[in-house]
């Protein structure tokens, strides 16, 4: 039988786990060729949307247990987006004098805008804020995820891995945080949807994991989760227990 926790910090994830972040990209195309004047069609975006996800795995950004991206990963994060606009400029011809690098860097910043939340989540951030100490932990750019969590910053501090200086799954990400929320390991939780970045970084300092996992995937990557719910709502489940 499972020893019962009395957790008191709960970490939470933001991308994919607060954040809609396909919709936030979506967004982010829509405003960059409205502003360069490039006509938008569903198809244009749909291939924006896939491109940026193959440019993101070509440039490694997924492997973050890899040492030279847990070293390069912000720059790496800012550089790998021109690659997106080659991509489209390639296949739709390009009717702009924009490059592809300049594309990219108005969809970084296009990227700053308020995101959209999943679901319910602020609502259930703003209920269990009541009861818990919460705060947000994302690798990514400062402008973007902080002007993206901008619903989200008066419930809990946000920690961004470019303001601290390394990316999850770094044991030093979640000291840095441990230390500010001044809150013991065994005290806390984490809760995310990456079994790599989030469940495995939590877990290499000391701090329980919970995936949150909405499309029920199976877990065959052998890291182990100390708890696994499809919807934030269950989350009150094991915090009840």
């Amino acid at each position: 039988m499972r020893k019962k926790k009395q957790y008191k910090c709960l970490i939470f994830d933001a991308d994919h786990t607060l954040l809609d972040y396909v919709a936030d990209e979506y967004a982010a195309f829509e405003r960059v060729y409205r502003e360069i004047g490039m006509p938008t069609a569903s198809l244009l975006l749909e291939d924006s949307r896939r491109f940026s996800e193959e440019t993101w795995t070509e440039a490694g950004l997924y492997d973050v247990d890899d040492p030279l991206i847990q070293t390069t990963y912000h720059k790496t994060y800012r550089s790998h987006v021109s690659g997106i606009f080659e991509k489209i400029f390639e296949k739709y011809g390009n009717p702009t004098s924009v490059t592809a690098e300049k594309a990219g860097a108005l969809f970084l910043k296009a990227l700053e805008e308020k995101g959209h939340p999943l679901d319910n989540a602020k609502a259930f951030l703003e209920e269990i804020s009541k009861k818990y100490t919460v705060c947000i932990a994302t690798n990514g750019l400062s402008s973007i995820q902080r002007g993206r969590l901008k619903d989200f910053e008066k419930l809990g501090r946000i920690y961004v891995s470019e303001e601290i200086g390394c990316i999850k799954p770094l044991p030093a990400f979640f000291k840095h945080i441990l230390k500010k929320e001044r809150a013991s390991k065994k005290n806390c939780l984490m809760i995310g949807d990456s079994l790599r970045s989030d469940v495995a970084g939590a877990k290499s300092v000391g701090i329980d994991a919970c995936w949150f996992n909405p499309e029920r995937r199976e877990n065959t990557s052998g890291i182990p989760t100390d708890y696994e719910i499809s919807t934030l709502e269950r989350l009150k489940k094991i915090l009840e227990k």
